[in-house]
């Protein structure tokens, strides 16, 4: 009997498989507005986690973006929205506000980055 090593790349299918599963077959996350970008970091509470969101809780010990545990994981962005805002929702993690240009305090960290980029 052969053991599941995610590190290896499979050309039976599996790979598309395995995000299927994680999700349950969903596509959609439950929770609004998760980006590439967002941090996520584990609350800190006791978790009883299986598979991905195992791995997920222990990588999000300090914050962490999705797309850092896309990486890591080697799962598709579609797949870890579903599964870390599932997360998000039974708090386990917790998102933190991203940066989106919509508030006039997001304008001027921005306009201050590019303006300290420039100076390099």
């Amino acid at each position: 009997m052969s053991t599941y090593d995610p590190n290896k790349a499979s050309t039976s299918g599996g790979d598309l498989i395995r995000p299927y599963l994680a999700t349950a077959g969903r596509t959609a996350s439950r929770v609004e507005g998760l980006k590439l970008e967002t941090l996520v970091e584990h609350t800190g509470t006791t978790a009883n986690l299986r598979f991905e969101s195992a791995r997920v809780y222990e990588l999000s010990e300090s914050a962490i973006s999705i797309a850092e545990l896309c990486a890591h994981l080697g799962l598709p962005l579609g797949s870890m929205k579903v599964i870390v805002g599932d997360m998000i929702k039974s708090g386990d993690l917790k998102a933190h506000r991203t940066i989106d240009g919509s508030s006039s305090d997001d304008v001027q960290l921005i306009t201050r980055l590019i303006s300290g980029v420039r100076t390099l």
